[in-house]
């Protein structure tokens, strides 16, 4: 295969200017930036608007969801999300953001939109909309902070099922209340299936979250998603238990270490890092 062929990535990252997300990022997934081999792709940080009262709130939901399981959070979050319906099918306003506002040096997006874990969908609308003006990459990744890709498994993936005519969308695949869906911590599609799902956002509902929301947009639209599995690691121990060649083979990693109060993540990324160049 050319180097022609070789496709484009404009790379997504759902970014929180704080932390412990903001020393996760800094310490420990820009470090695979710089490291990457593959060069055809950019990296642009999507936050948005950010004060005491959505950290309260934010705070109050991620601790429900670490401590006592994923129903209690999910309620408060889809009685927000329900909240929302007027602005159902607006599409926030985004400009470019400097160091100082995002806390990272890499490129970074303002979405002008409150900072809640039940507005990720307009963030992500505003990452639909950015690409599409924006960038001229053939795919589009949609990841978060806590996770590390591994491009050269995801170009020989999009290769082989993402190079045709139609729709592609594309990631670990999970089972929602109304059908199957993509994991939202990796999400990849091509370029006419951003469009599709941009101009008919209407179709993503406001009753779940935004990932199950993309996936039932997707199935309205006669969109199937594709299964690339994703490697989850919570501890330097589960990290030990994987094969050079699983790390090798793996496209995708999601950090999920310690608690809400001390995340491990940074320590993780550097001991995957150094798995992956000694591969």
């Amino acid at each position: 295969m050319s180097t022609v062929s070789l496709p484009n990535f404009f790379v997504a990252v759902m970014h929180v200017n704080h932390e412990p997300w903001l020393s996760i990022v800094r310490d420990g997934q820009s470090q695979f930036w710089e490291r990457e081999s593959y060069r055809k792709f950019e990296v642009v940080y999507f936050h948005s608007v950010f004060n005491k009262f959505y950290s309260t709130v934010n705070r109050k939901i991620e601790h429900l969801r670490w401590e006592r399981g994923s129903k209690a959070s999910y309620f408060i979050s889809y009685a927000l999300m329900v909240s929302l319906i007027p602005w159902r099918n607006s599409v926030p306003k985004f400009r470019k953001s400097f160091a100082k506002e995002s806390g990272v040096k890499s490129n970074s997006i303002l979405v002008e939109f409150p900072e809640m874990i039940s507005t990720i969908r307009w963030k992500k609308i505003a990452i639909l909309k950015h690409y599409l003006e924006s960038s001229q990459a053939e795919f589009l990744i949609i990841t978060n902070s806590s996770s590390v890709l591994n491009l050269h498994p995801i170009v020989e993936f999009v290769s082989k099922h993402g190079k045709s005519d139609s729709s592609f969308y594309a990631g670990p695949i999970h089972t929602g209340y109304d059908g199957k869906f993509v994991s939202g911590s990796f999400t990849i599609m091509n370029r006419r299936a951003a469009e599709s799902l941009f101009k008919e956002r209407k179709l993503i509902p406001l009753h779940v979250m935004d990932d199950i929301g993309f996936g039932t947009a997707f199935n309205k639209l006669g969109i199937t998603p594709v299964n690339y599995d994703s490697i989850l690691i919570s501890s330097k121990e589960e990290l030990e238990k994987f094969t050079d060649q699983e790390i090798k083979a793996a496209g995708h990693f999601r950090l999920k270490s310690g608690t809400l109060e001390k995340r491990n993540d940074v320590e993780l990324a550097a001991r995957l890092l150094k798995r992956m160049e000694m591969i």
